[in-house]
């Protein structure tokens, strides 16, 4: 018969300390031989982030956005969260211009064209609407 000799306790911390080793081991000599070169060369070749791209990345939070993509929106904590007050001037808005692009829409007509009449289109461009939150000096209105 073979024989196997019986690993006691010492026996097996050993083995799992050198297995430990070992593996931290050959991770720090893929960082250093493939993970570090990758990644030098790609902060050489990647072009460098714009302002713009660094504020966009940078607004906002992903408290709501996590939720919503979760599957589970809550607008209880979403108003409890967040101040969701309209200016005065953004409720006349609300209370004038978008009305009336409201009752300028005929769903039905809508969904046959595929578009929305060049009419709807026209005021849309007219009261900004596309610009809302584009600060006024760059020729938006300047919602929040």
């Amino acid at each position: 018969p073979h024989f196997q000799p019986k690993w006691n306790g010492m026996q097996r911390s050993m083995q799992r300390v050198a297995l430990s080793s070992s593996k931290r081991a050959l991770s720090k000599l893929q960082r250093r031989g493939f993970i570090a070169p990758a990644y030098n060369l790609a902060k050489k070749i990647m072009p460098k982030i714009s302002d713009t791209e660094a504020a966009a990345l940078n607004s906002g939070t992903i408290c709501f956005d996590r939720e919503l993509f979760k599957g589970s929106p809550s607008t209880k904590d979403l108003v409890s969260k967040y101040s969701v007050k309209l200016t005065p001037e953004e409720q006349s808005f609300l209370d004038n211009e978008v009305e009336v692009l409201c009752e300028m829409l005929d769903n039905y007509q809508i969904d046959l064209d595929q578009n929305l009449p060049p009419e709807v289109w026209r005021y849309i461009r007219e009261q900004k609407m596309m610009g809302m939150v584009i600060p006024k000096k760059f020729g938006g209105l300047g919602f929040s």
